[in-house]
């Protein structure tokens, strides 16, 4: 099928893509591969997302992921609200209110990867509807700041892909970034919690573990690099909480 064709092509990529920015290999001119990544990750949390609740509410949860991370964004680069002040250094692609539309991207891979840990985590759970929605937009906002703990360190000190004005014991990066990465992912979690919450779902073993393998394989692509280039502070913030919610979602969905 042409959806296992692309999950396989990520996969090349993504193995191709390590290897050249752990080692530092990645030429100039090769910089568009980052946007590609980011991409194709989009399009594989599209992919589940679609197999899960179908193409309509596929895509419209894709927009509003993408529209209300870019529209923050653009926030932040004008006027440093939620995140705290940083500008963007090297082209991403086209830019939508000043944010690269890639930006976008990340932010729905985030959210889907993040959602099904999530769920994961609260399969045994049994809570009032809005109370079980709450607490969803926590556990999965908590996974959406472990990722960003290894992704800024990375693309501000290793990459340079965007520039902070500020600074903090975490390699400069404001500690307001991290709680504006909860917040914003809180608010749209919150929103897709209700939106899927009565859509009937089909459920989908393969494309779900490969969800949780998106995230992970991300997530340890820069632990990589940042080890590679003696972030140590990154691997361990990073890998501790990683591990220890990783173990609950295993120990949740075992059968």
């Amino acid at each position: 099928m042409i959806t296992n064709g692309i999950y396989r092509f990520f996969l090349i990529w993504y193995v191709c893509g390590v290897v050249l920015l752990s080692f530092d290999l990645l030429p100039s001119w090769l910089e568009w591969a980052n946007a590609v990544f980011l991409h194709l990750s989009s399009l594989l949390a599209l992919i589940y997302l679609a197999k899960a609740y179908g193409v309509r509410r596929a895509l419209l949860v894709a927009i509003f992921v993408t529209g209300a991370s870019i529209y923050i964004e653009s926030l932040g680069v004008k006027y440093g609200f939620l995140f705290g002040s940083y500008d963007y250094e090297k082209d991403f692609g086209a830019k939508i209110l000043g944010v690269p539309l890639t930006i976008g991207s990340a932010w729905f891979m985030v959210v889907i990867t993040s959602r099904i840990l999530a769920l994961g985590i609260m399969k045994r759970m049994e809570l009032p509807f809005i109370v079980h929605g709450i607490a969803y937009a926590v556990i999965s906002s908590l996974f959406a700041v472990i990722m960003d703990l290894a992704i800024d360190p990375v693309a501000y000190v290793v990459k340079q892909y965007w520039v902070w004005e500020g600074d903090s014991f975490y390699y400069n990066i404001p500690l307001s970034n991290f709680s504006g990465w909860f917040l914003l992912s809180f608010f749209i979690q919150l929103v897709v919690y209700f939106f899927l919450a009565k859509s009937p779902k089909e459920e989908n073993p393969v494309w779900e573990k490969r969800m949780v393998f998106l995230y992970s394989a991300v997530v340890m692509m820069f632990v990589i690099v940042a080890l590679a280039n003696g972030l140590w502070l990154v691997v361990w913030l990073t890998m501790i909480p990683f591990l220890i919610l990783y173990i609950v979602y295993k120990k949740e969905t075992r059968l």
